[in-house]
């Protein structure tokens, strides 16, 4: 076994032993987006590698390892159903994972004698499993047209030192789920465009008038905001937070250093500390949000809002359907900011079939294979030409989203070690949310993370 990925192997297990339950992300339902014919785009790479006719008609069979929920069997059994109508003789047999075992499995699939020939990987961990030698690099499959097409921040995300080792495929963000009925009763009506976002002192200025004319009308103990899981323990939710008490080109809002190993002046600043005050006001002092998990709140009319990622409309149309809710931006304190990621695909540098994994690859990441995901699952696009042509992001509420992307969109802080950084960090911002001596616990933490990412310099 090669010694990187012995080692990721078991940093991966350390760091699955100390973190907290994991929660299965909800499943999204599947949906018919209406599709606008494609219009013409510019002309894609050749394949990855030519092969001889006879070549190309020998039965191949891959297997791609994702993780369940967010539509994702539906939306890549869509692509590899186009993908065989051009190349029948090839058979890709997804291997799905219950999502919350996904990020302990991964890191065992890469390390074992037989891994799988593609797999989605997170994208803020995209850099670390390259770092350690389990992705192929991907370069030669994209034309200078295609780099062109992707959204750069998700191309940043995808690259270690330059080289692309993922390919550029879709984009999540963030946004604040409310209750319509509720807002309305207090005659208060969030905004619908991201120019007119609300600061957070005004999000919970008005969250709290909600409350109270809740109370008044006999719906008492009702939370001003809950997560998926509370208080939130990774970096997607809890960053965006802190990064947004920073000026735009501060170490606040980098978060890291720019060669992704030091945390220290990043994470320990005058404006982060103010951040973390903040975090803690809103479940101690104010007592906004719950410490603890509340079973369904938002759905059964116990919190107020609910901030959450862009799919989490479908899954509250299944799982909610009376209940009425709409989208408001995310509330900011000094920069607005939403942090774009999405599991993203890859091609296993160890796998049996790498070229023929490379080509599929590249169908997959083509405007071809984008519009075929979307066929049977919402997912904004990475490709800049392919989101024009997707009327279900052009109206409210999946506009919003879109809007938040184009306008504050930036990838979490890029690190070879995240997963390291996104386990410690995430569990202080807990600890802090519960109470615990804020100097100790940052000082703490920050000690952690740059110990650890120093294997990475």
């Amino acid at each position: 076994m090669p010694k990187r990925l012995y080692l990721l192997l078991i940093l991966v297990l350390l760091l699955a032993a100390c973190a907290g339950p994991a929660v299965e992300e909800p499943p999204a339902p599947v949906e018919e987006p209406e599709v606008e014919e494609p219009a013409p785009v510019e002309e894609e790479a050749e394949p990855a590698e030519e092969m001889e006719e006879e070549e190309m008609m020998e039965e191949v069979s891959m297997r791609f390892f994702i993780p369940d929920g967010g539509g994702r069997p539906d939306g890549y059994n869509s692509v590899i159903d186009a993908y065989r109508e051009i190349h029948p003789n090839v058979t890709i047999e997804l291997d799905i994972v219950p999502f919350g075992d996904y990020y302990g499995q991964l890191p065992v699939m890469w390390a074992s004698d037989n891994p799988a020939d593609l797999a989605l990987v997170d994208s803020a961990d995209i850099q670390s499993q390259a770092y350690n030698g389990a992705l192929a690099p991907l370069d030669d499959i994209f034309t200078e047209e295609d780099m062109a097409d992707f959204r750069p921040g998700v191309v940043s995300e995808a690259s270690l030192d330059g080289v692309l080792y993922a390919a550029p495929f879709g984009v999540t963000t963030q946004g604040v789920f409310y209750n319509v009925d509720m807002f309305e009763a207090a005659g208060i009506e969030p905004p619908r465009e991201v120019d007119d976002a609300w600061t957070w002192s005004e999000y919970i200025e008005n969250t709290q008038a909600v409350i109270a004319n809740e109370a008044a009308n006999g719906n008492e103990d009702v939370w001003g905001v809950v997560y998926l899981t509370n208080p939130p323990n990774i970096d997607m939710w809890t960053h965006l937070v802190v990064r947004s008490f920073g000026e735009k080109d501060s170490p606040t809002f980098a978060g890291i250093s720019p060669d992704g190993t030091t945390s220290a002046g990043y994470l320990d600043t005058p404006e982060a500390f103010e951040a973390y005050e903040f975090w803690q006001s809103l479940y101690v002092d104010l007592e906004f949000a719950p410490q603890a998990t509340v079973p369904d709140a938002f759905q059964t009319n116990k919190a107020a809002t609910m901030i959450s990622f862009a799919a989490w409309g479908s899954v509250l149309d299944i799982i909610a359907p009376d209940l009425n809710w709409g989208v408001t931006p995310l509330p900011y304190q000094v920069t607005p900011i939403t942090q774009m990621g999405d599991f993203t695909p890859v091609v296993s540098a160890n796998g049996s079939q790498v070229e023929e994994a490379k080509a599929f690859m590249q169908f997959l990441a083509s405007t071809e294979g984008v519009l075929a995901y979307n066929a049977a699952t919402n997912m904004i696009p990475a490709r800049i030409s392919v989101l024009d042509q997707l009327d279900a992001f052009s109206e409210y509420p999946n506009k919003i989203f879109v809007d938040e992307m184009i306008a504050w969109g930036v990838p979490r802080p890029e690190t070879p070690g995240h997963a390291i950084y996104n386990s410690i960090f995430g569990k202080m911002m807990v600890d802090i949310a519960q109470g615990a001596d804020i100097q100790a616990a940052v000082e703490a933490a920050v000690l952690e993370i740059d110990a650890q990412l120093a294997q990475f310099e």
